[in-house]
């Protein structure tokens, strides 16, 4: 396999991610045509359980201050321990802000979310990987590729990306093209090694053809 092939298979997987990208953007158009956000924006009901917790919680803890101004007025003889109050008063508190936390963590997506999700992941896959690689194997530059190779390791965003688009294991890639960039004869173990667990297809067609003459 040549040059041109692995070129082939870059442009195969950048045709599929612009696709992607276009199909996201016309249905997004659409939803967008026959009123789909105020749609999903009122099917997103206000939850008004938070505010109820937060009045229990004012209202415990006006309740507990009461008890204190109490305690110091009453005689001597009467005294009761404040310590069971005081942990009811915690517990009110922190349960409605514990609450709030994981409801909003939970909120579902809307179709258009997962549409603008689907299409942010294309663009940053093809503007950060595919396209800086198809210019750095056009170029022979191994340089570039080791470049790369440190994205797909130190950059989250894009090895995230690589993930949920199904491009491979961001890892496998990374260390594919470190194995192109600085291939030796003796290397060639490691190389077929890699290929069996590589998916991405540009990187095998690429790894291949060191160890294919």
């Amino acid at each position: 396999m040549g040059r041109e092939e692995v070129l082939e298979e870059v442009d195969r997987r950048i045709k599929r991610l612009q696709a992607e990208v276009e199909l996201a953007e016309e249905r997004l158009r659409y939803l967008d045509r026959i009123g789909a956000p105020s749609k999903y924006r009122a099917l997103r009901r206000e939850d008004y359980s938070i505010y109820y917790l937060l009045l229990m919680a004012v209202w415990v803890l006006l309740g507990f201050l009461a008890l204190i101004a109490i305690s110091h007025r009453l005689p001597y003889g009467f005294n009761f321990s404040l310590l069971p109050y005081l942990f009811v008063v915690l517990v009110v508190i922190v349960l409605p802000l514990t609450y709030y936390y994981l409801s909003r963590r939970e909120e579902p997506k809307t179709p258009m979310d997962e549409l603008e999700e689907r299409e942010r992941l294309a663009r940053l896959v093809l503007s950060l990987f595919y396209v800086p690689l198809r210019e750095a194997i056009e170029k022979d530059d191994r340089k570039a590729m080791e470049g790369l190779a440190e994205e797909l390791l130190n950059n989250p965003v894009l090895a995230e990306a690589v993930e949920k688009t199904k491009e491979g294991d961001p890892k496998v890639m990374a260390y594919a093209l470190y194995l192109y960039s600085t291939y030796r004869p003796e290397m060639e173990g490691e190389v077929r090694e890699t290929l069996s667990i590589l998916s991405n297809k540009p990187l095998r067609a690429l790894l291949s053809t060191i160890i294919e003459g």
